[in-house]
């Protein structure tokens, strides 16, 4: 599907999974929205408890599953504090869609544009840029979710509107991320 290949391909992450043990190596890679996001569902279907989800201020999150750890570092076009007034808005257009969004190739110069009820249409070039700074993710269906990092950013833009303080934002994160996160069916 080449409409969706953009979202595939670039990594939006430095996922690093390593053991509580510091004599056991860890492993670094680099991974896409897409695959952060589908990492995080299963673990928090396993347990969706807030304390197995760390984050930071800045944007890294850490999932945590006995002494073993997974933290994802956002790449530096990943980071929250770029995400826009206008990006933002349209971030809460697909968390809040009644009809789940999915991509349609418009045959315009910028890319397919996210689609879902009549209410929910981003243009093409809007997508593009969500898609390129890792905010949204497809899920295995097709349809366009909210990734990862569209979580953490879209919490953040709303701790800092809000005047909360930076020291609460860390546990704002990872609430955000368990509540938007966890999928409805406990099968994963």
């Amino acid at each position: 599907m080449p409409a969706t290949s953009w979202f595939l391909g670039r990594p939006s992450y430095t996922r690093y999974a390593y053991s509580t043990d510091p004599n056991v190596p860890g492993d670094l890679t680099r991974v896409t929205a897409s695959q952060a996001t589908a990492e995080t569902r299963p673990h928090l279907a396993a347990d969706s408890r807030p304390r197995r989800v760390e984050a930071q201020a800045y944007g890294a999150v850490t999932l945590c599953d006995g002494d073993r750890r997974v933290r994802f570092d956002p790449c530096p076009d990943t980071m929250p504090k770029y995400l826009t007034a206008k990006q933002a808005a349209d971030l809460l257009l697909v968390a809040a869609a009644e009809v789940p969004p999915r991509l349609v190739d418009v045959g315009s110069g910028y890319g397919p544009q996210v689609q879902g009820s009549t209410l929910v249409r981003i243009a093409p070039a809007a997508t593009n840029r969500l898609a390129r700074h890792g905010y949204l993710a497809l899920a295995d269906d097709g349809q366009v979710v909210l990734s990862l990092a569209g979580v953490v950013a879209l919490e953040w833009h709303h701790c800092k509107a809000a005047n909360v303080a930076p020291a609460a934002w860390a546990y704002a994160i990872a609430e955000a991320v368990v509540d938007t996160l966890t999928p409805d069916d406990p099968q994963g």
